[in-house]
């Protein structure tokens, strides 16, 4: 492989990128093969220490998405991020996408609880509608209503933390496989 089919190569698995970070990157790579040139090192040198095209992209790819999600933390940008990450290797199916799952399954947890506590009192009323059931029980279900209020804000809250932990991590992991 050459220069040439090398950057041809990147370029394409590139091709999601937008146009002109696409060409910044590529800029940034056609210039490590000018330096080295420069400095008397061979094409076929700086292949190898770059690494394959598909890998390199990936890793722009992954830190792409990762920047993205800093930028607006969501679900689904961070779950891009994540996506992105994992393609990088088995390694990271195991660190970085176990984890996010199970992690991803206690919130839903938490929320599904405070929903349910919130709707108790229908739920309530739909099971027992004598009103004098309901006025004795209206202390419970104003508890319940409440309990599942904080609920709601505290994983709101705490959902926005975990986004940001996240992402820490996923930069975290992408400097860890640079350094091997």
């Amino acid at each position: 492989m050459n220069k040439d089919l090398y950057l041809s190569e990147l370029y394409k698995y590139l091709k999601r990128l937008p146009p002109d970070e696409r060409d910044e990157i590529m800029t940034d790579y056609a210039e490590h093969f000018e330096q080295a040139e420069l400095n008397g090192r061979s094409e076929k040198e700086v292949i190898q220490r770059l690494g394959s095209p598909r890998l390199v992209a990936r890793e722009v790819l992954a830190q792409t998405q990762i920047k993205k999600a800093g930028k607006s933390p969501s679900l689904s940008s961070v779950t891009r991020a994540v996506m992105a990450t994992v393609s990088l290797g088995l390694f990271n199916l195991i660190v970085v996408l176990l984890p996010f799952v199970a992690s991803l399954l206690l919130f839903v947890g938490v929320y599904g609880v405070a929903f349910f506590l919130i709707i108790s009192p229908i739920l309530l009323f739909i099971q027992n509608p004598l009103v004098s059931i309901f006025i004795n029980e209206f202390f419970l279900m104003v508890g319940c209503v409440g309990i599942g209020l904080m609920l709601v804000i505290g994983s709101m809250k705490m959902t926005s933390v975990y986004y940001k932990f996240v992402i820490r991590y996923l930069r975290y992991n992408l400097s860890l496989i640079g350094r091997i």
